[in-house]
């Protein structure tokens, strides 16, 4: 019973004196970047609705203004909403690199912009539902994969306290733009994770 005792009683002071540590810890300029959105997705094959995931790596290289962010994001959509649309079903694959800096900034809050270069995969089915006008023949269902070269624009807020692990980024504004008329319009939610 003694043993149990002293052992819990060690591992709580050593549990209590990590997270003191923790508490007066200073953050690395490196982070990890999630993101969900909502948005829209257009191409010369594709249109559709749905949702966006991200991840990425973000490094903030001048003054905790400047970030470089490299990442990854997924798509999701299809022409459930669209009502002369034919049925699609596809994702959107991005590969980006991304710089985002903090315009303007009062205490942990900033007006952030950025700006970056992608490349697209659009895959996915291509149905025979909706509006035939216009067809000579009969439309069939299709698999469709588009490659896509192109650059980002976004603005939104961010909320980034010195002391907190996690800085929140609000992006109602996000546009990827490319060849083949490619576009995709999403309002997203991000969350860096501090080293």
């Amino acid at each position: 019973m003694k043993v149990r005792f002293k052992t819990g009683l060690i591992l709580l002071s050593i549990l209590l004196s990590l997270s003191v540590y923790g508490q007066n810890q200073e953050f690395s300029k490196n982070s990890i970047k999630i993101g969900l959105g909502l948005g829209a997705s257009m191409g010369n094959n594709t249109d559709g609705g749905g949702f966006v995931y991200s991840i990425g790596y973000q490094r903030e290289i001048w003054k905790d203004r400047l970030r470089l962010n490299p990442n990854f994001s997924i798509g999701h959509y299809s022409s459930k909403f669209i009502m002369d649309a034919r049925d699609q079903y596809f994702n959107s694959i991005n590969i980006e690199t991304n710089l985002y800096y903090d315009l303007m900034k009062v205490k942990s809050f900033s007006l952030v912009l950025g700006c970056g270069g992608l490349i697209n995969n659009s895959r996915g089915l291509k149905g025979t539902g909706g509006d035939t006008e216009g067809y000579t023949e009969p439309p069939i269902s299709e698999y469709i994969s588009d490659f896509h070269f192109g650059g980002y624009v976004g603005g939104g807020f961010r909320i980034n306290s010195p002391n907190k692990r996690t800085a929140i980024n609000i992006m109602p504004i996000n546009l990827h733009f490319g060849n083949n008329y490619f576009a995709e319009f999403h309002a997203k939610i991000e969350l860096d994770f501090k080293f």
